[in-house]
């Protein structure tokens, strides 16, 4: 237990230490009224794509199969994203059936990896993700409020509205720039 205290204190500490993460955490608080106003889905479409997350994500931590403490579910117009790790493909497969069972679920993008990850590239991971917020907060034109960025075994998935294509071309142009050679999944749509 003393271990993953000194963990989150090596985070929580490298997290202050990268230029911009302490401005990122303050300015937090206004995070959520923000994203609402600039969110381009309507306020009912919002509400319905977080209840679905929620349930989907509800019943994958209620299976014991599928273990979903490294999925990321992200929900867009109906449309749910799986990001992150699971431990072999029947995993895969069940988490996507899950998420089709629950009511209203337009589609499912099952971008789950296979494998296995570890502390040290767990903590990678959250430090690339972290470098990449900061990086879109401070680049002019962008709404980075309304991009989640989601990073599993050195795989980078971006997902949510951007306003234009232009935007969205700004978008992977920052965080090609951070990510360097690491892969970047693509899930940003535009307009509504």
């Amino acid at each position: 237990m003393n271990f993953r205290y000194l963990l989150l204190f090596s985070v929580l500490t490298s997290c202050f230490i990268f230029a911009g993460c302490g401005a990122a955490i303050v300015g937090g608080a206004a995070y959520g009224g923000y994203k609402g106003a600039t969110d381009q889905r309507s306020i009912g479409t919002m509400m319905d794509d977080s209840v679905m997350s929620t349930k989907v994500k509800s019943r994958m931590i209620n299976d014991e199969f599928v273990k979903a403490r490294n999925i990321d579910v992200d929900v867009l117009n109906g449309i749910v994203y799986l990001i992150g790790v699971v431990e072999s493909s029947s995993q895969k497969r069940m988490a996507a059936d899950i998420a089709r069972g629950v009511e209203d679920v337009r589609k499912v993008e099952n971008q789950l990896l296979v494998g296995k990850s570890s502390i040290g590239q767990e903590f990678d991971d959250t430090m690339l993700t972290s470098k990449i917020k900061v990086k879109l907060l401070q680049t002019s034109d962008i709404r980075s409020t309304n991009i989640d960025v989601d990073t599993y075994n050195n795989v980078i998935t971006l997902t949510g509205i951007v306003r234009t294509h232009q935007e969205r071309d700004k978008v992977i142009y920052v965080v090609q720039k951070v990510a360097g050679n690491r892969q970047i999944v693509n899930n940003l749509s535009v307009g509504k």
